[in-house]
């Protein structure tokens, strides 16, 4: 696919087809990490994972398991709101 570099406020940028991102398995493509290698005079662009931290942390958790474990309360009162928490 050819295409050109534009300006894009003070950087540059490639418009990559719909069509394109999909061969690499990217469908929802707002907001999806990717990476981008230099290979000579080439740009190797890869999906990135957008699976959080939150979840790479607990994968392989248990939770059934820990709660007949752990019985009891699993609330913990931390008191009023300080600042501008949502509650």
């Amino acid at each position: 696919m050819e295409t050109t570099i534009k300006k894009w406020g003070n950087s540059q940028g490639v418009m990559i087809s719909k069509k394109l991102l999909a061969q690499i398995g990217i469908h929802q493509p707002v907001n999806q990490s990717i990476d981008i290698d230099v290979d000579g005079e080439r740009l190797i662009i890869k999906k990135i994972s957008n699976e959080s931290k939150m979840d790479k942390l607990f994968e392989g958790f248990d939770t059934e398991k820990y709660f007949k474990e752990h019985p009891g309360p699993h609330e913990i009162d931390w008191g009023s709101p300080a600042g501008k928490e949502v509650w």
